[in-house]
């Protein structure tokens, strides 16, 4: 399709970056998320997981350090790689919404976490800025950093441009296209000797205090556990993206394939050129190679409407060529509940209508009920297997959003105004 280029030009453009740049691509999907891939978890962390990892400790009291801790000192900030404490004394109490996380049974002592400490008067006032989406990057490029120092806390080092990341699944573009590293974008976070990036996930916000707790990610190559600490703040910027919609149906986190990020893409370019490959193996039988070729997308929107259309064009252009023996079996369904393209003006919708039936694409028109390992079951009883299948019904917000004791709409969003995703929240 013809959004490729157009959209290349205007991420040149708008953050004004060397296109030559080369970034290291991680061999597996599930390798840390630095550039261009990330960890699947990514900005919207599970802080369920808070409950069995980093502390053994108990009721919130006041901790204290039996033995000396090896430590390493970076540009001003203490950072322990390993935080074991041991019961003794009163307690610092926990910020709300990080109290409802954690066990009854565990105890943190807030004041002795290692990070930054509050600005001092005489210096610039600390913008801590969570996330690395299109929302912060923006932020980030427009802070004026001779009146500010700024702090990036985020479980990836870069930006994604997600409009490319369909390109990215069928080889029209690299990975290393479609992300830029945040330092680029912000370049005081690797070179102002008071600005920082943290790879890490908020796991807590404390309005009172201005403070920000973070859980180092994990699968960072730490010999220890991934570690909390905490960062104050003179003024927040809370971006830190949102989660894909599945509605609560049964096996979709299990077996679907999201696009969101470029594991996500790395791992449907895998899983795709994987199903061609066996296809063609020997003693398969004529209704397991159909299932193995038949890619279904879920959900009509942009992002579901221009996968389709680049998997499409894949099909005709390359895998009809390098792949001719089972070249007539592969085929591409997308299944909408309502009208494909449905908030775009009637005649684009039907020009994508058009466009993708003659690409061979199958719309069907069906709400899923369950998602098996090798079929999806709708609501009127059909049943359709498939060897890849990836998940597109929109986003909502994440649990870390729904934690926050902050304005928010009914659906769990931001209110726009004050609260909104990239207003600055301030502090002192």
């Amino acid at each position: 399709m013809g959004l490729p280029r157009i959209a290349r030009t205007t991420w040149r453009h708008s953050f004004s970056v060397d296109s030559s740049a080369r970034f290291v691509t991680p061999t597996h999907p599930g390798q840390l998320g630095l550039l261009p891939g990330t960890h699947p978890e990514n900005e919207c962390r599970n802080f369920s997981s808070l409950r069995s990892r980093i502390f053994t400790v108990t009721n919130w009291k006041q901790v204290s350090v039996d033995k000396p801790r090896d430590a390493f000192h970076h540009r001003a900030v203490s950072v322990t790689t390993q935080c074991h404490y041991h019961a003794a004394g009163a307690a610092a109490a926990p910020p709300p919404q990080m109290a409802n996380l954690i066990d009854s049974d565990a105890e943190v002592d807030i004041g002795r976490l290692p990070g930054l400490e509050p600005t001092k008067p005489g210096e610039k006032p600390r913008v801590v800025v969570l996330g690395t989406g299109w929302a912060a990057c923006r932020f980030l490029k427009g802070l004026d950093t001779k009146i500010y120092d700024v702090v990036c806390i985020s479980p990836r080092n870069h930006m994604v441009f997600t409009p490319l990341l369909a390109s990215t699944c069928v080889g029209t573009l690299e990975f290393r296209s479609v992300a830029e590293p945040v330092s680029r974008i912000q370049p005081a976070l690797s070179g102002a000797p008071n600005s920082y990036f943290y790879l890490a996930s908020c796991m807590g916000v404390d309005t009172d205090k201005h403070e920000v707790y973070c859980e180092a990610t994990p699968n960072a190559g730490l010999h220890s556990d991934p570690y909390l600490f905490k960062v104050a703040y003179d003024k927040l910027v809370i971006a830190a993206g949102a989660d894909p919609l599945t509605f609560n149906i049964k096996g979709v986190s299990e077996h679907a394939l999201f696009l969101r990020e470029v594991n996500h893409a790395q791992e449907i370019r895998k899983k795709l050129l994987l199903n061609l490959m066996l296809s063609e193996n020997p003693g398969i039988s004529e209704e397991e190679r159909k299932r193995l070729l038949h890619c279904v997308v879920i959900g009509g929107g942009p992002t579901g409407v221009e996968f389709s259309g680049e998997l499409s064009d894949f099909i005709m252009r390359d895998v009809r060529q390098r792949y001719s023996h089972v070249k007539d079996y592969i085929r591409v369904t997308l299944i909408e509940a309502n009208e494909i393209l449905s908030s775009f003006d009637v005649g684009l919708r039907q020009y994508a209508t058009n466009h993708l039936t003659r690409s061979g694409v199958h719309l069907v028109q069906g709400v899923v009920k369950e998602v098996r390992p090798d079929k999806i079951l709708l609501s009127d009883g059909t049943d359709i297997p498939y060897g890849l299948l990836v998940w597109s019904t929109g986003v909502g917000p994440s649990q870390f959003v729904k934690s926050l004791d902050l304005p928010k709409a009914p659906g769990g969003r931001w209110r726009k105004g004050k609260a909104s995703i990239c207003q600055s929240y301030s502090g002192r």
